[in-house]
């Protein structure tokens, strides 16, 4: 390969080929670490694709997205090369020709993959590519999404022009004729079948269609890998025909995250000069103030809600209902309004370990 590359650059002789074009893996001789060059084989549509992956790859910072380091002009033929991490691990299509996978395994690779998406999301990126062999496990284990040759920022370039992505992996609504407009659902809808096909199970006959048949898909529940029925019904709506109604893919890192943990969150409740922990190891607090309410307060092993309630009890200003989630930190008013300052209050705040990968 005759590209020439800033000096500090020094090719190992690994080349890797794919459908975006060439990457050189070179040894970064200023900071000693390996790390991959990627240009491209043709002008025209693919270089307008290398700047957009550029540009995505600047925006987002996350544990699970390939970094960029640097940039720089190939002035033989005027090319641009991309300088970013170098992941040398296999991709995720080893992870389905396991023997064997476990619930948990298989929840952590899906956490994973979700978390990078959210990040992805966050910085106003869409994908467009999500597939088990754009993601590789790095040398700690951890998951890398790459390859962000489609990518588009939402709201401002997320329509295409006829079809683009993976088939087999591409929602339906990429398929139509014309002006193809998306969203990020696009990518939630990718993910879906990334889970499915991570499974290890062969993924069902309608969803590989052009476009794909979403009538009377199995169930994630079908699964023999017994995943608990909250994230069956969150995993089930990623691959229905009405994008607007597909999760988030934030809604799926934190109940998959809740599932990871569960058992091991702690909150506290500071109501004066008592406090009250709750844990695997106490359950239930329970909060009975005279002539101003009652409040008892549950861990159910995934959430701390309401378990009780009776009297004027508000949190964060907001009427308290039965069975509703206390978010992670909030503060909980007992009394009337009409009380202004000699009303209750208590401050709940809860600690969520991180889900060890």
């Amino acid at each position: 390969m005759s590209n020439r590359i800033p000096s500090r650059y020094v090719p190992t002789g690994k080349v890797l080929t794919g459908g975006m074009g060439e990457v050189l893996i070179c040894q970064d001789t200023s900071l000693e670490r390996e790390v991959a060059i990627k240009f491209i084989q043709n002008v025209g549509e693919d270089q307008r694709r290398l700047f957009d992956e550029i540009a995505a790859l600047q925006k987002i910072r996350s544990k699970h997205v390939v970094q960029i380091f640097d940039v720089f002009l190939n002035e033989v033929d005027r090319r641009i090369g991309i300088v970013q991490e170098y992941i040398s691990g296999n991709d995720l299509t080893s992870f389905s020709e396991k023997q064997s996978i476990s619930l948990n395994e298989y929840l952590k690779v899906l956490y994973q993959i979700s978390s990078g998406i959210s990040d992805i999301h966050a910085q106003g990126l869409i994908h467009r590519d999500v597939k088990p062999n754009n993601m590789k496990f790095d040398r700690s284990n951890i998951i890398k999404i790459f390859d962000f040759g489609l990518a588009r920022f939402s709201g401002r370039n997320d329509s295409t022009l006829g079809f683009a992505g993976t088939p087999g992996f591409a929602a339906p609504e990429l398929y139509r004729s014309g002006l193809v407009p998306f969203t990020n659902a696009v990518d939630t809808y990718a993910f879906g079948i990334t889970a499915w096909y991570l499974s290890g199970i062969k993924i069902p006959e309608p969803l590989l269609r052009r476009p794909p048949n979403l009538t009377n898909v199995p169930s994630f529940g079908s699964l023999p890998l017994r995943i608990p029925q909250p994230i069956v019904n969150l995993l089930d709506r990623t691959l229905i025909e009405d994008l607007n109604n597909r999760p988030s893919m934030s809604d799926i890192t934190n109940l998959l995250g809740n599932y990871l943990l569960k058992d091991q969150h702690r909150a506290l409740l500071v109501y004066g000069r008592e406090t009250y922990n709750l844990s695997r190891t106490r359950r239930l607090v329970k909060l009975d103030v005279q002539n101003y309410g009652s409040l008892h307060v549950r861990y159910d092993g995934l959430n701390f809600l309401i378990d009780f309630v009776s009297g004027a009890v508000f949190v964060n200003n907001q009427v308290v209902q039965r069975g509703q989630l206390l978010p992670k930190d909030c503060v909980i008013t007992l009394g009337d309004p009409s009380r202004g300052a000699n009303r209750i209050f208590i401050t709940f705040d809860i600690s969520n370990p991180e889900v060890v990968l």
